[in-house]
C-alpha cells in the first residue's frame, strides 16, 4: 500500500510539473498585467486580438504555416518512394541506413545542424541565410524521419508484398498500382506523419532563429522576442501553439486507432 501511494505521488508530481506551466500560460493569456506576482491580475481578450491584428505577427504566422505545409509536401514526396524502395528491396543495408536516419533528429542537435547549414550556404556573392528556402530545407531534413517512420510501419502492416503480387498478376501498370493501391493504403501513415511533421515544423525554434532573417521570421521566433516586450501577448501566442500541437497529437491518436481497428477487421 505504501509503495503504491509513493508511485502515485510521483505520478501526480510529474503531471503537476508538466501541466502547471501550461496552466499558468493559459491564465497569463487572459490577464491584463503579470509582473512581480505569482498569478496575473485583471482579465482581457486583447492579447488574442493582437495575434491577428498586428502585421508582424500575422506575417510570422503565415510564414510558419507556409513552411510547415511545404515541409509536409516535400516529406511526403521523398518518404513514399523511399519507404517503398526499402521495403520492396528487403536489403538489410538499406534497412540499417533507414534505422540510422530515424535517430538523426535525436543524435544531431538542431543547433549543430543550423551551424552546418549557415557554413554550407553562405558563400561570397551567394547566400541562402535569412531566406525561407533554407529554413524549408532544414525542416525537411529535421522532420523527415517523423514522416518515414509511420509510413514504414504502415506498409509493413498492410502486407504490401501480397498486394503488389496481386496487382502484377492482374497486369496493373506500376503507375496505376502506386496511384490506386499504394498511396490509398498508406493514407493512415501518411496522415499521421503529416500531422506530426506539421506540428514540429510549426513550433520549431532553434533552426528558425539561426537561419531566418527579419523578413522571414517564423512565429516561434517572434514569440521568443515578445516575451521580453509583452508577457500577456507571449502567453496568448504560446497557448495558440500548444493548442495546435494538441490538435495534431489528437489527430495522430485517432488515425492510429482507426487504422488499427481496420487492420484487425481485415485479419478477422
Amino acid at each position: 500500500m505504501l509503495k503504491r501511494s509513493f508511485f502515485s505521488s510521483l505520478i501526480i508530481l510529474y503531471f503537476a510539473f508538466v501541466l502547471a506551466p501550461l496552466f499558468l500560460m493559459l491564465l497569463g493569456s487572459f490577464g491584463e498585467k503579470w509582473f512581480g506576482t505569482l498569478l496575473p491580475t485583471g482579465f482581457t481578450l486583447d492579447w488574442y486580438s493582437q495575434l491577428f491584428g498586428k502585421a508582424m505577427y500575422v506575417r510570422a504566422m503565415l510564414m510558419s504555416l507556409w513552411v510547415a505545409a511545404l515541409t509536409v509536401l516535400f516529406n511526403a514526396l521523398v518518404s513514399i518512394p523511399a519507404v517503398y524502395a526499402i521495403h520492396v528491396s528487403g536489403s538489410r543495408k538499406l534497412r540499417t541506413v533507414f534505422d540510422f536516419c530515424m535517430l538523426l533528429p535525436i543524435a544531431i542537435p538542431p543547433v549543430v545542424m543550423g551551424l552546418g547549414l549557415i557554413q554550407a550556404f553562405n558563400w561570397s556573392g551567394f547566400s541562402l541565410v535569412g531566406r525561407w528556402q533554407l529554413l524549408l530545407g532544414a525542416h525537411v531534413v529535421y522532420t523527415l524521419p517523423f514522416m518515414m517512420r509511420p509510413l514504414m510501419s504502415n506498409i509493413e502492416m498492410i502486407r504490401w508484398s501480397l498486394l503488389e503480387e496481386a496487382c502484377l498478376s492482374l497486369g496493373v501498370s506500376f503507375g496505376t498500382m502506386v496511384r490506386r493501391v499504394l498511396v490509398p493504403n498508406l493514407l493512415p501513415g501518411l496522415l499521421s506523419g503529416a500531422l506530426m511533421t506539421f506540428a514540429m515544423s510549426l513550433g520549431e525554434f532553434q533552426l528558425a532563429v539561426m537561419v531566418t532573417g527579419s523578413a522571414t521570421q517564423t512565429f516561434p521566433v517572434v514569440l521568443y522576442q515578445a516575451f521580453y516586450v509583452n508577457t500577456g501577448f507571449a502567453c496568448a501566442a504560446t497557448t495558440l501553439l500548444v493548442l495546435v500541437s494538441l490538435m495534431a497529437l489528437t489527430g495522430i491518436v485517432l488515425f492510429g486507432r482507426s487504422f488499427s481497428s481496420s487492420i484487425s477487421d481485415i485479419n478477422l
